[in-house]
């Protein structure tokens, strides 16, 4: 088979990664041939978590589940390490096996630089596990820092827009606190990104995100408290629309195909693009009006 002629040393950063960080992993842990030759017991003692996991939280329901699986079949898909025994994929098959009983576990073995195994590390966990808000934060920060990577650069190599990558960025300028809290999953990114509009007010931000915590504010009120200086604003309570007024909404939404609301003497229409605009203006008659 062409994949078991395929050898796989990773000695530089374009074997590692080349288009994607996920096809690498995924040959490596799913080709039976590669998992036959390269693969080998070793004592699940010996293993140690990747020092440069960015991922902070693991889903200890999940683990318990995939520890069940792991008592019935065992480990399908070989953990990979690196010469020192360090996890670089696997983390929570390793957690899970402890859990499972297991004294031995199937591992194939890289030979790769800190430097690699950081950014393996970082990238690898970016494209394939939903890490936090903040987790993804602080895994963009240690490679623009610790690896030199420019913002364009990042987004080429974890496949999301430079926009992205900055704004999840900003979350850093957050106090320490409120990103521990977003660690913990306290609150979420949608309560704490308003916070960053008053990062120059220490009284009131930390006002602000005590409310947060005690009240579970939505991203609205947290706005509305900036707003008006952390003074507490009663919950607008939404006058029911008249049949008349649902009925017209839904005449024009037929008519129209897209979304529409009537509300405080305003008609909205929603477009997707330049062409649902067109489309939509076309209906009704406009589109080459002067």
């Amino acid at each position: 088979m062409a994949a078991s002629k395929k050898k796989y040393n990773f000695k530089g950063l374009d074997d590692i990664f080349g288009e994607s960080v996920t096809d690498i992993i995924d040959v490596i842990e799913n080709d039976k041939t590669i998992a036959k030759e390269k693969s080998l017991l070793i004592s699940l003692d010996l293993l140690k978590p990747n020092p440069y996991q960015p991922r902070k939280i693991f889903d200890n329901e999940e683990i318990n589940q995939l520890a069940d699986s792991i008592k019935i079949h065992g480990i399908i898909q070989p953990i990979i390490i690196n010469n020192k025994n360090e996890v670089v994929a696997g983390e929570r098959r390793m957690r899970a096996a402890k859990i499972a009983g297991l004294e031995e576990v199937p591992v194939i073995v890289l030979t790769l630089s800190n430097q690699q195994m950081e950014e393996f590390a970082i990238i690898e966990n970016i494209q394939r596990v939903d890490l936090t808000d903040i987790e993804e934060a602080i895994a963009y920060k240690k490679l623009s820092t610790s690896l030199k990577m420019k913002q364009e650069e990042i987004s080429k190599r974890v496949g999301k827009s430079r926009s992205h990558i900055a704004n999840i960025m900003r979350l850093l300028n957050l106090p320490k606190n409120v990103q521990e809290a977003m660690l913990d999953k306290k609150i979420s990114m949608g309560q704490a990104k308003p916070l960053l509009t008053i990062l120059g007010n220490e009284d009131l931000l930390n006002n602000i995100f005590e409310q947060i915590l005690t009240k579970n504010l939505t991203a609205r009120e947290v706005e509305l408290l900036i707003k008006n200086k952390g003074n507490v604003v009663e919950k607008e309570t939404k006058k029911p629309k008249s049949p008349s007024i649902v009925k017209s909404e839904n005449n024009i939404m037929r008519r129209l195909g897209t979304k529409v609301s009537i509300e405080n003497n305003k008609l909205s229409i929603w477009y997707s693009n330049d062409s649902d605009l067109n489309r939509i203006l076309e209906i009704l008659g406009l589109l080459n009006e002067e």
